[in-house]
């Protein structure tokens, strides 16, 4: 026999911890409503993708010279995103950018390097400037979450938000269905608005080590707020765009992207610094073309890759080091088991698993799509960060959450009495949230991920072609009928069984988009060895995703919003 659920109700209910839905809940609070934070972590200070630490924080600054201001880095946007952007939502990113910076100083982040008391601010990327601060973030993620804990914000940990309920009266989200990971507690929450701030998409290819976990992103961010946004009628683009990152050899991790912008060199094993070869911005183009390199130098037989430091005045090579751990703690003791030191010796070069975030440029996310306060397409309902269409990193989460937590505060503000949400919604979400666990026997979480992650590696990553993406779409279609009869021994594992249904699901919107758009874009996040040109005529447009009455996915062409219309500006 089930238990009845906990009830609760709060004005703005934010559905992930990390950055994007610190700020949503502090802006939030601020404009004085009840908050409520969900997250599957246990501490707030840790959730989220940067809860070990981060290196760099992207932002205009307004100094003085004339590319550190939102105006000059907007002028760039439709270049760096390949055309494929709401140029009105970035305008809104971008201008917040420097405002939350400041926000973050007063909180006690403090983004100078120690050795000199200036901001190190580097050029990476295929940015037209100096926006990344790069810093030591070790405790910025902690920082965040100790003032958002201190500022009237209550936090529900260890919990799992499988769907959002809509009220079909008025097309607006009420409430959402949740589970405790480790007891026997679920959670009906009715809300007046709703924040989705779950993250990319992660553990959905293989990778160098064989451990799923073992990512260069937050394998825990599993395209929760995709899948229920989805689920909610709400629709996402860009879809279609993968990413990777670059790694040392053997080991996934983040951190070790600054060398590009500090002025690192990639070279082959003949000596030849590769990346010239594939774009004009060589080292400091974007980091699709960055991987895109690699994996073409790759296919020409020129490895050993490696990253060579060597050149580098020793007061950047001192600044590395001490930042080298600030990501992945574990990343100098790599380097000492492979007996590698940066000063003297080059730095052996791959690239990660795959993620479904912004295909490896700034300002286009692969997610929910917003307008300029950060709400979907669904009433009430709200995303930001790298589950939404825009996404500027670090930096672009926390200013894209800020946006969103006040929007939802205020639309809450304007909703009178919550009524409670439909029975039936509820039993539904209810049926779905805890089939796994009556199942004795049945397909586990790791076999069914397994096969997710293979046939993305073989049909669906950085070199694509239409015979194979269909072929990955009928094994989707399997593993989706093979969904009810995934089964959980317990709790933990039932979170576990969701995040596997939710990164099936992420796929195959993926290879869906991936097949509709015939042509080859943004290097390595869409490479079609059928179509391997670039079509700005038939193809400079987004490919919508949204579910029928069916549960289907259905695809349209949407004009990208290039052209400023000011509705972005705070």
């Amino acid at each position: 026999m089930r238990a009845a659920p906990t009830r609760l109700e709060t004005d703005v209910l934010v559905v992930g911890g990390g950055v994007a839905g610190c700020l949503a809940a502090l802006e939030a609070r601020e404009a004085g409503a009840r908050v409520l934070v969900v997250d599957k972590a246990r501490f707030l200070e840790r959730a989220g993708s940067v809860g070990g630490g981060v290196d760099q924080y992207l932002t205009p600054m307004n100094s003085g010279p004339e590319w550190d201001t939102p105006e000059y880095l907007l002028m760039h946007i439709p270049e760096l995103t390949d055309g494929l952007v709401d140029i009105d939502v970035a305008e809104r990113v971008v201008h917040e950018m420097p405002r939350i910076l400041r926000k973050l100083e007063g909180i006690g982040i403090d983004f100078r390097d120690p050795d000199t008391g200036e901001y190190l601010r580097t050029r990476a990327f295929g940015l037209p400037g100096e926006y990344h601060l790069n810093f030591d973030g070790k405790r910025f993620k902690y920082k965040i979450g100790r003032h958002v804990m201190g500022s009237g914000v209550t936090f529900l940990p260890r919990t799992m938000v499988t769907d959002v309920l809509v009220d079909q009266s008025t097309g607006t989200v009420c409430a959402a269905v949740a589970f405790h990971i480790r007891d026997d507690e679920w959670y009906v929450i009715g809300a007046r608005s709703v924040v989705v701030a779950t993250g990319d998409v992660n553990r959905i290819s293989r990778n160098a080590s064989g451990m799923p976990f073992d990512s260069w992103h937050y394998p825990y961010n599993t395209g929760d707020g995709h899948a229920m946004g989805f689920r909610a009628g709400a629709d996402l683009t860009n879809m279609e765009f993968v990413e990777a990152t670059l790694t040392p050899k053997g080991f996934s991790t983040q951190g070790t992207n600054s060398y590009a912008g500090l002025g690192a060199h990639f070279v082959n094993r003949h000596g030849e610094r590769f990346m010239f070869k594939y774009d004009p911005k060589g080292e400091k183009a974007r980091r699709t073309a960055l991987v895109d390199g690699v994996i073409q130098e790759v296919l020409l037989g020129n490895e050993p890759l490696s990253v060579d430091l060597r050149h580098l005045p020793d007061e950047v090579l001192d600044h590395f080091v001490r930042t080298l751990g600030v990501d992945r703690h574990t990343l100098p003791g790599y380097f000492a088991q492979r007996q590698v030191d940066i000063r003297t010796d080059p730095i052996p070069l791959s690239i990660s698993e795959l993620s479904i975030r912004r295909g490896g440029v700034y300002f286009r996310g692969s997610g929910l799509m917003v307008d300029t306060g950060g709400e979907t397409n669904v009433g009430s309902f709200f995303a930001a960060g790298d589950c939404s269409i825009v996404s500027g990193g670090i930096a672009g989460a926390a200013a894209m959450g800020a946006v969103a937590g006040r929007a939802a505060a205020r639309k809450a503000a304007t909703i009178g009495d919550l009524p409670p949400p439909p029975e039936d919604a509820v039993s539904a979400a209810a049926e779905r949230l805890h089939a796994p666990l009556g199942r004795g026997t049945g397909t586990r979480w790791r076999e069914f991920e397994d096969r997710v992650r293979q046939t993305v590696t073989d049909y669906v990553g950085v070199r694509r072609t239409d015979r194979g993406l269909r072929k990955a779409l009928a094994v989707f279609a399997e593993l989706r009928a093979l969904e009810d009869h995934l089964a959980a021994g317990e709790r933990h594992e039932l979170m576990r069984v969701h995040e596997a249904k939710n990164i099936r699901l992420a796929v195959e919107l993926m290879a869906i988009a991936a097949l509709e758009r015939r042509e080859s874009r943004s290097a390595a996040a869409h490479r079609r060895l059928d179509f391997p040109d670039t079509d700005d005529e038939r193809w400079r447009k987004l490919l919508v995703l949204s579910r029928d009455d069916r549960g289907e996915a259905v695809l349209r062409h949407q004009a990208a919003q290039v052209e400023m219309t000011s509705g972005g500006r705070p």
